[in-house]
């Protein structure tokens, strides 16, 4: 009787010591599950916030077009700041990029070309996989033309061009880098790039701005 007595002690000490492993490794658990979960609902949050914030911007920025001056830089100005805002403050979601094109955008727009190569910059480096990236470098490639650094805008078109999810814009890029070549006076260069046009595009608009510019060159 005693040895049974002592036997459920001691089964019931093992579950008491059980009991508190298992408490403890709820608490584990839902200190680790709570601030995902909360984490998890804030992405949601902030992927609402960004594109409701985006679609009222551009409406802004719209409207604003048909208005005088003044008004036009007060919103692209306004534009830039929420923008600003909204990456530096919201957690990365799917509407990071989008927000990012627009942000670089808009930059480039006001011809804050330092601002918009540091954002297009920032997208390439988070999200140089992504579908809109091409078209991300053909803008960082246009604003460095514009500032003549056209050695790094060569390099930008370059990228797109060899790139194979990006074939859509390889005529056009190829123009533009026919044309930086132009400017830095590497005539040969120039040349080979818009006979590339010309000889995979035919058809295309493109292709008749090449045509036009080895007029002039030859």
């Amino acid at each position: 009787m005693e040895v049974a007595k002592l036997r459920i002690r001691k089964c019931l000490k093992i579950l008491d010591e059980y009991k508190l492993k298992i408490a403890i490794g709820f608490a584990v658990a839902i200190a680790i599950g709570v601030p995902v979960y909360l984490y998890n609902q804030k992405e949601i949050s902030d992927f609402n916030e960004v594109w409701s914030r985006v679609y009222q911007i551009n409406y802004e920025l719209a409207v604003a077009q048909n208005e005088g001056p003044q008004e036009k830089t007060e919103a692209i100005e306004g534009a830039i700041s929420e923008y600003t805002f909204l990456k530096d403050n919201l957690s990365t979601t799917d509407a990071t990029p989008w927000l990012l094109l627009e942000l670089g955008n808009v930059q480039y727009k006001a011809k804050k070309h330092d601002e918009a190569i540091i954002t297009y910059r920032e997208f390439i480096a988070h999200f140089g996989k992504h579908s809109l990236a091409p078209i991300i470098r053909q803008s960082l490639g246009y604003v460095l033309e514009e500032k003549g650094q056209l050695e790094e805008a060569v390099e930008q078109f370059e990228k797109i061009a060899n790139a194979p999810e990006s074939t859509y814009l390889k005529a056009q890029v190829t123009l533009d880098a026919g044309r930086c070549y132009e400017k830095l006076g590497q005539l040969n260069s120039a040349v080979v790039a818009y006979k590339d046009v010309i000889g995979s595009f035919p058809e295309s608009s493109c292709a008749k701005m090449a045509e036009y510019r080895l007029e002039d060159i030859e």
